[in-house]
């Protein structure tokens, strides 16, 4: 892969490696086949195994190897979009509702499932905060907890001067802050998902590419360069890495490189003015400015950049300016990893659970709020698939994929989205 950054993120070098498992090869069956090993097969994964369904994940690199173990590690306990009104007068459909409410509860189900597996990935359940860059929006937030705390999810308001103490900086009209939120290393929470899922009966195939899927006397056979699987099921959890195996799904998302950047290892004194909960923070532009600490003492954010060459030098430019611009008490800073990933993005922002033929799903577009959605939505799949939930109690519709019109300029939508937004948000918040 051009450009492949996997090695040089600074989770790469934190995280001890996982003990491989081997190619695919020969034949093998399973009742329900799991392909891609990204946070939402491993939890699927994992969750199946514990209910007595053998299943096998085919993992075309390594776990965590797309954007599972590339991302900021940020926990939120959020979707982008806010579903029904944003002053709490529209109610919410049914399954938008059970969607809400299974998101709101995810932090609290990823770090139990952590501590439960005694998966070791720096978690820190400190909270999540998202501060508002403008008067508007510290409305909006606090009609959200509004609605929130109607559906009985106790979040905080926080004013101005407490932002600015939580945060270390100034210009925020106030916050919302959520106690289960909080932060992980991502690409050790993935390894420690298989390792659990080893352990629970799992079977994982690593370098294992899955080049073909057929259906045969009522079973799917995936087949790699060297082997096959046959399975009463298979799901694709593949996300924005889908390829051509499935083009409904191809077509039906927007992938979007999203960049991250770490500085050098800061002094303590600085880490107890900014973030000195530890808590995370993602504001509310359009380019959310995100922040956090790495377990080693960096400032740790990311977004996008304009797409081309030199991507990488161009993000740590970009990104350590901004740090500096909001942060200037930490000047001066460089960045001592830079790396990027993809995610898959959905016109409405939304996770799409697809039907593509019996016996063949897809579960897909995390909008890179990924680690707390995907986790729970894996818990809920593999129940789902052993019979433990009706499917019309699933947090999702079971839909066909739909191709989103002129999908390939669509994928020229983020050159065009970036430098409106970042205009906007700076004419809105004078910075």
């Amino acid at each position: 892969m051009a450009g492949e950054t996997f090695d040089a993120s600074l989770w790469s070098a934190l995280t001890p490696p996982l003990a491989a498992a081997a190619p695919l090869a020969g034949h093998e069956t399973a009742d329900v086949l799991v392909i891609g090993a990204g946070f939402l097969g491993l939890s699927t994964a994992l969750h199946l195994a514990e209910a007595g369904i053998g299943v096998t994940v085919l993992e075309a690199d390594e776990p965590g190897f797309g954007a599972s173990g590339r991302n900021t590690g940020f926990v939120v306990p959020s979707l982008k979009p806010t579903l029904g009104s944003t002053d709490g007068t529209t109610r919410l459909s049914e399954a938008e509702a059970r969607l809400t409410d299974l998101v709101g509860r995810s932090g609290d189900i990823l770090f139990d499932l952590i501590r439960r597996h005694r998966i070791d990935c720096s978690a820190e359940q400190t909270g999540w905060l998202q501060p508002a860059h403008t008067a508007a929006a510290f409305v909006a937030l606090q009609q959200r907890r509004a609605e929130w705390e109607s559906r009985g999810r106790v979040v905080e308001i926080l004013d101005a001067a407490e932002t600015s103490r939580r945060t270390g900086m100034s210009g925020y009209h106030g916050a919302l802050f959520d106690p289960t939120g909080g932060q992980i290393n991502p690409l050790a929470y993935a390894r420690g998902l298989a390792a659990a899922g080893r352990r629970a009966g799992v079977v994982f195939h690593h370098r294992s590419r899955v080049e073909k899927l057929e259906r045969s006397d009522g079973k799917w056979i995936a087949h790699t360069q060297r082997g096959r699987v046959e399975a009463d099921r298979v799901v694709l959890t593949t996300n924005a890495l889908v390829g051509q195996l499935a083009p409904a799904v191809h077509d039906s998302i927007i992938p979007v490189r999203v960049h991250q950047v770490a500085t050098q290892p800061l002094p303590p004194e600085l880490q107890r003015i900014i973030l000195p909960q530890r808590s995370p923070a993602a504001d509310t532009r359009r380019h959310t400015f995100a922040v956090r600490w790495s377990p080693d003492g960096r400032l740790m954010t990311g977004g996008l950049v304009l797409p081309g060459p030199s991507s990488i030098r161009r993000a740590e430019a970009y990104f350590i300016r901004r740090l500096e611009r909001f942060l200037p008490r930490a000047v001066p800073l460089r960045a001592a990893f830079a790396w990027n990933g993809v995610i898959a993005a959905t016109p409405d922002s939304l996770p799409r659970f697809f039907a593509l033929e019996p016996g063949l799903d897809a579960v897909i577009g995390c909008n890179g709020r990924g680690i707390a959605l995907t986790t729970v939505l894996g818990r809920e799949l593999a129940a789902l698939y052993a019979g433990q939930r009706l499917p019309g109690e699933f947090a999702l519709p079971h839909t066909a994929p739909r191709a989103i019109p002129a999908r390939r300029l669509a994928g020229y939508a983020p050159a065009f989205w970036l430098p409106w937004s970042n205009l906007r948000d700076r004419l809105e918040s004078g910075r």
